[in-house]
């Protein structure tokens, strides 16, 4: 007898299919039965002038200064102090304790978190060696994939016994070449506490490297550069694959040959001094310079991160739902910030109330195809349009029913997946 394949333990794999029979478990479903809605150019051929430029740099530089500027969003490593108020950081560290002691309650293994645990880890973030009135700013830049986060360990923390992949320590992850602001040092000497323009935290000494000013703004600001545009995007080093880089990281070009683009990347020697490394990337991988703002370069953007796999705070060099947004407009040269309660705080937005119908109706009326931003709490997606009477959106997703099979992925779904239209909240254009 053939296995119903809606009853496997991967039933998103054949949403084309139509249901023969309803498992007995609870399932999301997420798609109806039109296949062609899984491929950019079937909402590409829906926008009116999809190839029309929606901003030019000119204005994407004044659009990004909405999230840098006043509100702090997210801050040009230009723009990163010389020096710190010691407050500003004992602030900081005090924050990112009081959002633990809140979640962290597991290990990894499932057992309770020792009550002394929280504690011992507050003690490694060496208080006592903070300045009494600032902080000189040391520079650096990230030498690989590195998880910052929120206190000084690897270690897995968890809200729940069973949530093995929503670690509550995790708070970002960075791509080599990452610019930072060191401001501090915990006690066992491994760890970072830096700020990153978009997140704050700690990484892992190993996997950064102090350079002045200067070299710092050589990586992250270069006027000449590429942007990576694949969902990953492999770099070689003396012909050997060496690591890969998320969609929308931004790298210094020194030279095209061929089909390859020559690149500078940040390592360091033994003595943990910062040096440059000649790396290349296939042509195809990469844009000289951002892509043009316009809607079908976002929704082609957006759909080369299709069935990504999820990964919490960017972890397994995946993205969560605002990373997923983050990482498509900076393919455009749009920084974002890195959370999305923040995305959508950058401009005045329209917000729903009402009954479903009325929702719906506020997105007949608002709504635009690539340049809206959906939000609901946690959650954010990108709107792709009105199909067969339905508005749907692009977004990477847990999508759980009682903690069982998990979408854990970026997919296309209606705005009334798991009720998410009743329950949002907020939307903005990206323009």
């Amino acid at each position: 007898m053939v296995a119903n394949p809606i009853d496997s333990a991967t039933p998103w794999v054949v949403s084309s299919l139509p249901y023969i029979k309803k498992s007995s478990i609870s399932q999301v479903e997420y798609t109806k039965l039109y296949r062609s809605i899984n491929i950019a150019e079937f909402w590409i051929d829906k926008i009116p002038a999809s190839h029309k430029k929606i901003l030019d740099i000119s204005q994407i530089k004044k659009f990004n200064q909405l999230s840098y500027g006043d509100r702090g969003l997210v801050i040009d490593a230009k723009d990163f102090n010389s020096s710190y108020p010691s407050e500003w950081l004992i602030a900081k560290l005090d924050k990112l304790k009081k959002f633990l002691v809140k979640r962290a309650f597991y290990q990894e293994d499932g057992k309770p978190l020792p009550r002394y645990y929280l504690k011992k880890l507050d003690e490694n973030c060496y208080r006592e060696n903070i300045p009494i009135d600032h902080i000189s700013t040391r520079y650096a830049l990230t030498t690989e994939y590195t998880l910052q986060r929120v206190m000084p360990t690897s270690s897995t923390l968890l809200k729940k016994s069973s949530q093995h992949y929503f670690d509550r320590n995790q708070n970002a992850a960075l791509d080599i070449g990452t610019p930072l602001a060191v401001l501090h040092m915990s006690r066992d000497k491994r760890w970072y506490f830096v700020l990153s323009p978009t997140s704050y935290g700690w990484v892992e000494a190993k996997s950064i490297a102090i350079s002045t000013r200067r070299e710092m703004l050589q990586i992250s600001k270069s006027k000449n550069f590429i942007v990576a545009t694949s969902s990953k995007n492999a770099l070689y080093v003396d012909n050997r694959y060496y690591d890969f880089v998320r969609m929308g990281v931004r790298l210094p070009l020194l030279d095209i040959v061929g089909d390859v683009v020559k690149i500078a990347i940040p390592t360091k020697d033994n003595d943990g001094i910062l040096k440059f490394k000649i790396a290349t990337m296939d042509r195809s991988d990469v844009s000289v310079g951002y892509l043009p703002y316009s809607p079908s370069v976002i929704v082609k953007q957006a759909f080369k991160l299709l069935n990504a796999p999820y990964g919490w705070g960017g972890m397994f060099g995946e993205q969560d739902c605002s990373k997923f947004i983050q990482e498509i407009y900076a393919t455009v040269g749009i920084t974002l910030p890195r959370n999305s309660k923040e995305q959508i705080s950058i401009e005045p937005s329209i917000e729903f109330s009402g009954s479903t119908i009325k929702r719906s109706e506020a997105l007949d009326r608002y709504a635009k195809p690539a340049i809206t931003l959906l939000h609901l709490k946690g959650h954010i997606a990108l709107y792709l349009g009105k199909y067969r009477g339905e508005h749907y959106m692009i977004h990477t997703v847990w999508g759980a029913i009682k903690g069982k099979n998990p979408l854990a992925k970026t997919v296309v779904t209606t705005v009334s997946f798991k009720n998410y239209l009743d329950k949002m909240d907020k939307a903005i254009d990206i323009r």
